[in-house]
């Protein structure tokens, strides 16, 4: 962010110094509001505030264009639109990488070796953060498992099932959820999501948008997404279950993945 703030500054301290129109200022500035909604906000931040940086860049860039033709403004408002575009999804796609990567740079045996998504051991230390954080401010959160049928998966090869497993961390359910949500792979086919500052209600819904993704990923695969037993679910809220989730987090702790990459 102080890159981009320093480079988006300096930018706009030469435009004005020049005899380039406000518009240029603004479309500058933009950059920085696309930046921070993706690099904080994640994917949907990114495309939201994509959206609403070229709609406010659109305003400046046809009403202020100084002496440029329309030739001329719809072509630099082509062009600004694009980059944009670059850096929202270079931010989003930051925003939900990086903290995995951070902790696995910093703490290794806090991510999991086949997804990257956190592990057992860490969502256990996560628990105990949010739980905490309960007891100051009263912020509630949610837990959801998702357990693929292991007997589903057990006539595919070794390769392809670890491949499977990748894939449903690292791009179905880390790529479904909110860039605050906290995923993590417990062992073999169990992943589970953490919601900060979400109730039942809200983790129902985003629990049910990302089990439809695993389901449509394993029907591509040949599996059978009706079968009601394929993908089980579980939802549980603190404070309202309390001692489910106090529990959760002290197995947690002596939990590791059954199933290597190796």
């Amino acid at each position: 962010m102080v890159v981009g703030i320093c480079a988006v500054a300096g930018t706009i301290i030469a435009t004005v110094s020049s005899s380039n129109t406000v518009a240029d200022i603004v479309g500058q500035a933009m950059i920085i509001v696309v930046l921070f909604g993706g690099l904080h906000y994640g994917r949907k931040g990114a495309a939201i505030s994509f959206v609403i940086a070229t709609g406010f860049y659109a305003i400046f860039a046809f009403s202020a264009r100084g002496s440029i033709g329309v030739g001329t403004a719809t072509q630099i408002f082509i062009l600004r639109t694009v980059v944009f575009a670059v850096v929202a999804i270079v931010a989003g796609e930051l925003n939900v990488r990086l903290k995995y990567l951070f902790i696995k740079l910093e703490h290794h045996d806090y991510v999991d070796d086949i997804t990257s998504l956190y592990n057992a051991k860490y969502l256990s230390k996560l628990i105990e953060k949010y739980i905490s954080e309960f007891n100051r401010y009263g912020s509630k959160f949610s837990l959801t498992s998702f357990t693929v049928s292991d007997e589903m998966l057990a006539p595919m090869k070794k390769k392809a099932r670890l491949k499977l497993i990748k894939d449903l961390g690292n791009s179905v359910i880390r790529g479904n959820i909110r860039g605050a949500d906290e995923a993590a792979r417990l062992d073999n086919t169990r992943f589970t999501v953490l919601f900060p500052n979400t109730n039942y209600d809200g983790a129902t819904c985003a629990s049910l948008r990302v089990k439809s993704k695993i389901a449509g990923y394993l029907a591509k695969h040949g599996l059978d997404a009706e079968d009601d037993g394929l993908i089980e679910t579980e939802i549980i809220e603190y404070p309202r279950d309390k001692d489910a989730i106090e529990l959760m987090a002290v197995n947690l702790q002596d939990n590791h993945p059954k199933e290597k990459s190796r």
